[in-house]
């Protein structure tokens, strides 16, 4: 759907297009901090900036206008867990593909980078990308170069690093990222992830746990995490994973009365359509919502931040909570200055959707199939107000 034909768009090609007043007329706001379900306003953008939000904000021949009929309008989206470091790891995938060309005006880098190769990944990833990418240092020294074991040998983890890097890109450095699976730990089972709890609490930032195969014990992982730490891959459909005899298995419970988070974290094996029904059932729902994507499954089984909201509405989420979980939550607990919010003073990032009934077939990371109708199309992102066309899955 083409709504703005007489507006120049910054599309593949990357030329950009900087316009000092932009008028959004007639779209539906869906932003539940600021309280607005679906609430029909015009958005004035100044220098990057919201200017202001008004019931009718009258067109100048000095603004570009976008039509919005038809169109709602959101918080950019947030993907908290992504794999965007392609210069130095296999798995990694440009940041803009998966960002803002696809939804996405804010992500996260979940671990891809460690204290010795950031600079690099600030230098060609973060500063050479539109869309702003955020980061979970990993405590392994290299990150994900070496891709399995990178926390299979003590050597590998410099804490004191850890926290000098940190110290020194603060402004991008928004938590410590730990892969608590056997395929990374080795034989040193819940060490590593002790060790990443201690230098976060230090650093007083959240600490990012990959729940995977044992060892270690996922009841001694969770038992380590505090107020504000997040699991992420909550419903896979490996042994010994968040259901116990099709109950919520305890330790996740007493995790979350404590004020853990616990994000979805799709990815290639990690994310299952019947685990996440079993936890919906049992009134388990994740307070994060992200992709785990990256080169691998970029053309399935995740495709996007989008086809991801899109399963969970199809098992009985709602949008408005979908959105919520995308934008306003990771924005807040992960400290985003200004943005995640429909919001006089924050950014011009924004998402531009449309709400239709058609439909859908969605896979899960265990070749499941699910068969729906409702579900989101994203068309168009702002990023600092410019106007960006998504790509389609």
């Amino acid at each position: 759907m083409k709504l703005f034909p007489l507006l120049n768009i910054l599309n593949r090609g990357g030329k950009k297009l900087d316009y000092k007043q932009v008028l959004i007329k007639g779209a539906k706001l869906l932003d539940l901090s600021e309280k607005y379900r679906y609430v029909k306003k015009d958005v004035l953008i100044k220098n990057g900036i919201i200017n202001s939000i008004e019931d009718d904000i009258p067109y100048l021949s000095n603004m570009k206008l976008i039509d919005g009929k038809g169109y709602n309008l959101s918080p950019g989206f947030i993907d908290i867990h992504t794999h965007v470091y392609p210069e130095k790891t296999s798995l990694g995938i440009k940041a803009d593909t998966v960002g803002v060309y696809n939804g996405v005006t804010s992500l996260f880098d979940a671990g891809s980078q460690g204290p010795v190769n950031f600079d690099d990944f600030r230098q060609n990833v973060i500063l050479k990308n539109i869309t702003d990418v955020y980061a979970f240092l990993n405590i392994a020294k290299t990150g994900l170069e070496k891709e399995r074991y990178e926390i299979a040998d003590l050597s590998n983890i410099d804490l004191d690093m850890v926290k000098d890097v940190y110290y020194k890109n603060k402004d991008f450095i928004k938590g410590i990222k730990v892969r608590a699976s056997a395929s990374c730990v080795g034989e040193l089972g819940i060490k590593p992830v002790e060790l990443a709890k201690k230098v976060s609490k230090e650093l007083g930032i959240p600490l990012l746990v990959h729940i995977g195969n044992r060892p270690p014990d996922i009841d001694d992982v969770l038992n380590l995490l505090e107020k504000g730490d997040i699991g992420t891959h909550t419903f896979h459909g490996k042994p010994k994973g968040i259901l116990e005899n099709d109950k919520i298995r305890p330790s996740f419970l007493r995790a979350r009365d404590r004020g853990v988070l616990f994000d979805v974290g799709h990815g290639t094996s990690s994310f299952n359509f019947n685990v996440f029904r079993k936890a919906f059932d049992e009134k388990f729902y994740p307070d994060l919502i992200s992709t785990d994507i990256y080169k691998d499954n970029y053309n399935g089984p995740v495709f996007s931040l989008e086809q991801t909201i899109n399963k969970l509405i199809g098992m009985g989420m709602t949008i408005e909570d979908c959105i919520y979980k995308v934008t306003y939550v990771p924005a807040r607990h992960l400290g985003l200055d200004k943005v995640g919010s429909l919001k006089v003073g924050f950014k011009a990032d924004l998402t531009l959707f449309r709400i239709e009934q058609k439909e859908r077939t969605y896979v899960d990371s265990e070749k499941n199939l699910l068969k729906t109708s409702k579900g989101i199309d994203i068309d168009y992102v702002l990023k600092n107000g410019v106007l960006i066309e998504s790509g389609k899955n």
